[in-house]
């Protein structure tokens, strides 16, 4: 009897390691705030609308290839490869003086927006206006392409 008790209680033990383990899946991982997305859809209805700006964070370079229109540039490629200071600096001399509703889009809606949002939080910005662009920019120029700008 005490090796099954023993037994029942070390495989208890084992699957409550096993769940503290898992991180939920629509949750943030350790570290990074929660983001929100807008859709294209969503995204088309308020371009060009005053108290909304529409912040490309994918490198400049690819920026300068190809955008949303109206869209501006803040390069947030250092962030995503470790210098989260950079990408705080980034963010700091993009929003100077702005209060707008802003629509990050990188290349998916991912990573570098996580590094976007990451930044805007730490440096204070009011993060109930702050939304990724879902699918971000590849899901655009497919659904969007009267909107893109070289």
């Amino acid at each position: 009897m005490k090796k099954t008790l023993s037994l029942l209680l070390a495989l208890v033990m084992v699957l409550a390691l096993a769940a503290c383990g898992k991180e939920k899946k629509d949750e943030a991982p350790a570290g990074d705030v929660e983001m929100k997305y807008m859709t294209a859809d969503e995204t088309l209805a308020v371009l060009g609308t005053d108290g909304y700006t529409i912040m490309d964070i994918r490198k400049a370079a690819d920026y300068a290839t190809a955008h949303i229109t109206g869209a501006v540039s803040a390069d947030m490629d250092a962030a995503v490869n470790g210098d989260a200071e950079a990408g705080k600096a980034t963010m700091k001399t993009a929003t100077e003086g702005m209060d707008d509703t802003l629509i990050l889009v990188c290349y998916s809606g991912k990573k570098y927006a996580q590094a976007a949002t990451n930044a805007l939080s730490a440096n204070g910005y009011d993060m109930s206006k702050v939304f990724t662009l879902e699918g971000g920019f590849n899901n655009w120029s497919e659904v969007q392409p009267d909107h893109v700008e070289p």
